[in-house]
C-alpha cells in the first residue's frame, strides 16, 4: 500500500536524515523520495580531540559527506539548512558551495557555526566571509530564520530580500558595513540577538521595528543602544559598562535581563546598584526584572550615607512584580561594606513588587557574622511584597541591616528565606567562609521574634549553580 503523496514529506520530517535515506529501500515509489527530506542538519564538532592529523581526516569526510547528499538532494521543500564544523580558511569555497544551494533550494531557515565548541565571547581574528548577499538575489525573498556563528558579513544601506526575517541571531560575527540596513530590511523581524559582534561602535536604528518582540546584546563594544520598538516583550543587555539603553515605546515590555561585568571603582559604587533605574528608563513597564552587577571597594570604611539617593530616579516601575539582583561584591572587609544598602531606597520605586530574590557573593572576604545589633533604616512600605529570598547571607553588616528594613515595612510578608551558600560553583568551604551555619540560624530566630515574623534559614543544596 503505497502512502498519499500529500502525506509522505510528513513522514519524513518525522525521521532523521539517516532513517530518511533507508526509506529507499521500501520500495520504488520511495527510491527518490529522501532526496525531498526537509531539514539537513549537518554537525562536524569534534569536541576533546586533540589529534590534528584526526581532525583533518574527519573534516575531509564531513565535507565530502554533506557534497554529497546536497548533490543527490531535490532541493525541494527544503525548510532548513544547518551547517556546525570548523573549516580550514583555504575552504571558502566549500561554504559559498553549501549556502548557494541553501539560497536555491530557498530554505527558510540558515544556520551555520563555525565555531561549534562555543566560544563565542573571544573574537578570532580569522573568519570565513558568509556570502549574504547571495540570501537576497533571489526573484522574491524566502529566508526567515538566519543563525550566523563566527563568519564575517559585509552589510550596506539597502539590503534586499530579507522582508520575511522573523528570526537574526548574529553570534561573533565580523561586521563590515552598516548594520541598520539589515535590520531595517526586516520589517517583521520578531528575534534579535547580537553576541560579540565586532565592527559595530552603535546600536541606533532610526526607525521602529513594529513587530520585535525579543532583543539580546551581549559583549558588545559598544557606546549606545536605541530602537523603537513598540511591542518588545524580552529583553537583555550584557555588557562591562552602564552605557546608555534607550528603547523607545516599549510599553509591553514583560521581563529584562540587565547585566553590567566590570569591576566598579570606588566613585562609582553609589551608581551601580541603581543605573537601571537612572539609566535605563526605558524598562519602566517591565514585569520581572533580572539584574547582575559588580561592586568593589579598596577602603574598608561604613558610610551609612551610602544608601541615600542623590537625586530621584528617572522612572519608577509600576509594572514591576519580581524583582531578581545578583551581586558580586570585592571587599575585604564585608562588615564595612555598604553597599548593598542602596536597595533599601530603590525598592521604593516599584511599589507593585511582590517577590525579591538578592543572590550576594562576597570575594576575598574574610569578615565574620556581625554582632552588632543594627538599626532599621526608614524605607518606604511595601504593601505588595509577599516573598523575600536571599542567598550568600551570612549576617554581614549591611545585610543585617537591610533585612531589618525589609522586615519592618513588609506588611503583607508571607514568607522571607536565607540561604548562607552562593549560589557559585566552588566548593562548601570557600562558599561559607567559615562562618558556623548555627551563628545564623540563631540571628534568624532572634530577628523573626523581634519582628514577629518567621525567617526560613535554607538548607544547602546538593550541587551548587550560579
Amino acid at each position: 500500500m503505497t502512502l498519499p503523496e500529500e502525506i509522505q514529506p510528513l513522514v519524513l520530517s518525522l525521521l532523521s536524515l539517516k532513517e530518511a535515506a533507508r526509506t529507499s529501500l521500501v520500495s520504488r515509489s520511495w527510491r527518490k523520495l529522501w532526496t525531498r527530506y526537509p531539514n539537513l542538519c549537518f554537525d562536524g564538532s569534534k569536541d576533546g580531540s586533540t589529534d590534528t592529523d584526526s581532525v583533518k581526516i574527519e573534516r575531509a569526510k564531513f565535507i565530502e559527506t554533506v557534497d554529497s547528499i546536497i548533490q543527490q538532494h531535490s532541493g525541494m521543500g527544503l525548510e532548513k539548512f544547518s551547517v556546525r564544523c570548523s573549516l580550514p580558511m583555504d575552504s571558502s569555497d566549500v561554504l559559498n558551495r553549501w549556502i548557494c544551494f541553501a539560497t536555491a533550494s530557498k530554505a527558510k531557515t540558515i544556520d551555520v557555526n563555525l565555531c561549534p565548541k562555543g566560544n563565542y565571547v573571544v573574537l578570532i581574528k580569522q573568519v570565513h566571509y558568509f556570502p549574504l548577499e547571495a540570501l537576497g538575489a533571489q526573484d522574491r525573498p524566502f529566508i526567515q530564520c538566519l543563525f550566523l556563528t563566527s563568519v564575517s558579513i559585509k552589510l550596506h544601506s539597502d539590503m534586499p530580500g530579507f522582508t520575511k526575517l522573523r528570526s537574526l541571531h548574529l553570534h561573533c560575527i565580523q561586521i563590515v558595513g552598516d548594520l541598520s540596513g539589515l535590520l531595517l530590511s526586516g520589517s517583521i523581524l520578531e528575534d534579535l540577538e547580537l553576541i560579540a559582534c565586532s565592527g559595530v561602535s552603535d546600536l541606533n536604528i532610526p526607525r521602529q521595528l513594529d513587530k520585535l518582540r525579543h532583543l539580546l546584546i551581549s559583549n558588545m563594544r559598544i557606546q549606545m543602544v536605541e530602537f523603537h520598538v513598540p511591542n518588545l516583550s524580552r529583553f537583555g543587555y550584557k555588557g562591562g559598562t552602564a552605557i546608555p539603553i534607550v528603547l523607545h515605546g516599549c510599553s509591553k515590555l514583560q521581563k529584562a535581563t540587565v547585566t553590567f561585568h566590570q569591576t566598579w571603582l570606588e566613585e562609582d559604587n553609589n551608581k551601580v546598584l541603581g543605573h537601571v533605574f537612572h539609566g535605563i528608563p526605558s524598562v519602566s513597564a517591565v514585569e520581572v526584572l533580572h539584574v547582575h552587577a559588580n561592586m568593589r571597594t579598596n577602603y574598608p570604611v561604613w558610610s551609612p550615607q551610602v544608601h541615600t539617593l542623590a537625586t530621584r530616579p528617572a522612572c519608577m516601575l509600576l509594572n514591576l512584580r519580581h524583582l531578581t539582583y545578583e551581586i558580586l561584591v570585592s571587599t575585604k572587609s564585608p562588615n564595612s561594606h555598604s553597599g548593598v544598602l542602596q536597595l533599601s531606597q530603590y525598592l521604593a520605586f516599584a511599589p507593585q513588587l511582590e517577590a525579591l530574590e538578592l543572590h550576594m557573593f562576597y570575594y576575598l572576604s574574610v569578615g565574620r557574622c556581625w554582632r552588632g545589633e543594627g538599626v532599621s533604616y526608614c524605607m518606604h512600605h511595601h504593601d505588595h511584597l509577599k516573598t523575600v529570598y536571599m542567598s550568600g547571607f551570612r549576617c554581614y553588616r549591611a545585610q543585617v541591616e537591610l533585612m531589618y528594613g525589609i522586615l519592618g515595612t513588609g506588611s503583607v510578608l508571607e514568607q522571607v528565606t536565607i540561604k548562607p551558600m552562593v549560589r557559585v560553583p566552588c566548593s562548601p568551604e570557600s562558599m561559607n567562609f567559615s562562618i558556623p551555619r548555627n551563628e545564623i540560624c540563631k540571628w534568624a530566630h532572634h530577628t523573626s521574634q523581634r519582628f514577629g515574623k518567621t525567617i526560613i534559614v535554607a538548607e544547602r543544596p546538593q550541587q551548587q549553580c550560579w
